[in-house]
């Protein structure tokens, strides 16, 4: 592997990110969409014949890859330390329910919609697991540049979210027929174990050993090497990093020293890997499957059906218990976006056999299709739903710089006064 070409792809990836995040807040609109329309491009470009993948190596460079995978475990990493301890307490009645029917209404619209299409029992139960699963990054990005993550909304987002891809590795794993749904739950049962009670009740004595060691940017170090060891285990047993990554950020988010280096961990994240995760994300979207009309009407059908049964199943799931339709509305449009997951679901489906290698090149145009269109609508739509909050956190902020000019000013003529005297 050539590193000068690796090394010019970062260095393009960077300068068009920032442009596309400059070029989207102008039109106040989230920066994240034009992180992804700018990868949209720069992977076109390659598609369509008019750059080499020998010098733009988004496509074809391992490395790229992982570093894209960093920046999405860094993001989830973030949102953790973000995330309000209490408040996902108070709201995990709310996400439990919103998760099971924000799974399972798409999942059984997805199984009738592919069903009156034609397509056989295991093939459309497959088809509607691809519909299951929710791309957090997307959702957490945009709430945290809102501001809105540690909101009753954004807080049972976010734990609906994680319980999504654990459900959906669940139903993928029964619609292919490999593998030992009561194993999962098993390594499940351990993984929250190791994570949630004896990382929680151990990882004040962790952070004292490492104020011990008194080293230079020590307390970071180890708080990084935390968040790689929980992706480690939870990639290993559920090729879910981020889930891990998460609940790193998660233990670390009631200490004092989590809220201390969130600032460094920010500076990596959104000065490098997270750009780089959504431009390898937008990178990934072939405009050329619009070609295909099998896959358009397919892809019609899977959309509506993504669309339509995630808002449905977490608005009525949060109505249920009790919240107003505009924050369940709210928390709906948080579940659109698929990315990721929904492409490793597909990938397990057609090796699995559950989708017949006939269907499969239809199925991933369809499925490019439908991640493309909810990549692409749900920042604007997250942004329409937040817009009340979004400005009274402006009138709020508004208002403490006047009261803060107003004081600074009384403490200049205080100063003054004596002077006067004399």
């Amino acid at each position: 592997m050539d590193a000068t070409w690796l090394l010019f792809t970062l260095g393009v990836a960077l300068v068009f990110s920032k442009l596309g995040d400059h070029i989207m807040e102008r039109f106040e609109l989230p920066g994240v969409l034009g992180e992804i329309l700018m990868g949209m491009i720069l992977g076109n470009l390659i598609y369509f014949g008019l750059i080499s993948p020998e010098y733009l190596t988004l496509h074809s460079n391992e490395t790229f890859e992982f570093l894209a995978r960093l920046g999405i475990i860094f993001l989830l990493f973030l949102g953790g330390l973000d995330t309000d301890v209490e408040m996902l307490k108070k709201t995990g009645a709310v996400a439990t329910v919103s998760t099971l029917l924000g799974v399972f209404v798409p999942l059984i619209l997805g199984y009738s919609g592919l069903k009156l299409m034609g397509y056989p029992s295991r093939e459309a139960f497959a088809g509607g697991v691809l519909l299951t699963a929710t791309s957090i990054g997307i959702t957490v990005r945009v709430m945290m540049d809102l501001g809105v993550l540690r909101s009753e909304v954004g807080a049972a987002s976010l734990s609906a979210s994680v319980m999504d891809d654990f459900l959906g590795i669940a139903l993928i794993i029964f619609a292919v027929g490999t593998g030992s749904i009561l194993g999962l739950i098993s390594k499940m049962a351990v993984f929250f174990i190791i994570t949630g009670l004896v990382a929680w009740y151990s990882i004040d004595k962790y952070l004292r050993f490492v104020e011990w060691l008194h080293v230079e940017k020590g307390i970071l170090g180890m708080v990084l090497a935390l968040m790689f060891l929980f992706s480690a285990l939870a990639e290993h047993w559920f090729d879910a990093a981020i889930e891990g990554a998460f609940m790193a950020g998660l233990v670390l988010s009631r200490l004092p020293e989590g809220k201390r280096i969130m600032e460094d961990v920010r500076a990596i994240g959104y000065g490098f890997l997270v750009p780089v995760f959504f431009v390898y994300t937008g990178a990934m979207l072939d405009l050329r499957v619009f070609t295909s009309f099998d896959a358009i009407s397919l892809a019609g059908v899977l959309t509506i059906i993504a669309v339509v049964g995630k808002v449905l199943g977490r608005g009525v799931g949060a109505v249920i218990m009790g919240w107003s339709t505009k924050k369940a509305l709210q928390m709906g449009i948080g579940s659109i976006p698929r990315t990721e997951v929904a492409l490793v679901d597909l990938m397990v489906a057609i090796h699995g056999g559950a989708i017949p290698e006939s269907d499969a090149p239809k199925f991933i145009a369809a499925t490019l299709i439908f991640i493309t269109i909810s990549v692409l609508i749900t920042p604007p739509l997250l942004k329409w739903a937040f817009k009340e909050e979004v400005e009274a956190m402006k009138q709020g902020k508004a208002q403490k710089r006047v009261e803060a000019v107003k004081e600074t000013k009384k403490r200049i003529h205080a100063l003054k006064r004596p002077r006067k005297n004399r």
